[in-house]
């Protein structure tokens, strides 16, 4: 299954109009967390297994068979503004990234620490040397350049849209988001694009956002039978605002990480 979490603030964006402002309590607390020069946060994504799906087609039956792929994170933004992502997936693998705050990244994988600059070119070389796709490949796709969003990037763009439903339970909120395609649980005409909806559940305590759930609902189109197919993420994210003075990175991420940062005239000697 496709990872869709990297659209919601796209989405923010492209919402139905007409719809109302967040509410102040809830303002209060993305600004809160905006605020925070450190933190920690923990993504944990469902792994529904493999679902099968089956369509008629004019051509006969179609079986699709989905699965989310996307990785648990562990996060923490230190005072300097370094962060240390752990990712986990069910397979069994873990990617450890540092990204610097002047944007340099390391990743800590099979083979050991590598630049971002390396993770990409040792793609491109397997690619040439393998028509298949090896395990080697994999972890080299899921290293290079990490799409992880903080809680703060990924919960900002609602205090600059207008356009999301709000509902309150209680100390939380549930907003509501979907594209202009339209609503995903109709069919979708064959020129049509594809709609998609985010519904949010943020839960305060004490004012402040202490977790969130995300659910993503999708359209995915089979390319040859033309087939619109509904797909799924749901994920919960867990905040601690306990600040993390420094990232514990090893001796050989932190020597990767001044060669990636040292000016390409310098590494040449």
């Amino acid at each position: 299954m496709p990872a869709l979490a990297h659209r919601l603030a796209l989405l923010v964006a492209l919402a139905v109009p007409a719809a109302a402002a967040a509410p102040p309590a809830l303002v209060r607390a993305i600004e809160h967390l905006m605020a925070q020069k450190s933190y920690s946060w923990e993504t944990i994504n469902s792994d529904p297994g493999p679902v099968a799906q089956q369509f008629e087609t004019r051509r006969g039956t179609v079986v699709t068979i989905d699965r989310n792929l996307s990785p648990n994170v562990r996060g923490r933004l230190d005072r300097q503004g370094d962060m240390l992502i752990q990712r986990e997936w069910v397979d069994g693998l873990r990617l450890d990234t540092i990204i610097g705050a002047d944007g340099a990244v390391v990743t800590h994988t099979p083979e050991g620490w590598l630049s971002d600059r390396e993770i990409l070119t040792a793609q491109a070389d397997a690619r040439v040397n393998s028509r298949t796709a090896t395990e080697h490949f994999q972890w080299l796709r899921r290293a290079d350049r990490p799409d992880v969003r903080r809680p703060d990037q990924e919960l900002g763009p609602l205090l600059r849209g207008a356009n999301v439903d709000y509902e309150t339970t209680g100390e939380g909120y549930i907003a509501r988001i979907r594209s202009r395609a339209g609503d995903p649980a109709k069919p979708n005409d064959d020129e049509a694009e594809p709609g998609t909806s985010v519904t949010l559940v943020l839960n305060l305590r004490g004012g402040v956002i202490r977790d969130y759930e995300v659910k993503i609902e999708g359209i995915r189109r089979a390319t040859r039978a033309r087939v619109a197919v509904p797909i799924s993420e749901q994920r919960i994210v867990v905040i601690t605002y306990l600040p993390v003075s420094r990232i514990e990175a090893p001796a050989a991420a932190l020597e990767k990480l001044a060669a990636v940062r040292r000016p390409a005239t310098d590494r040449a000697h």
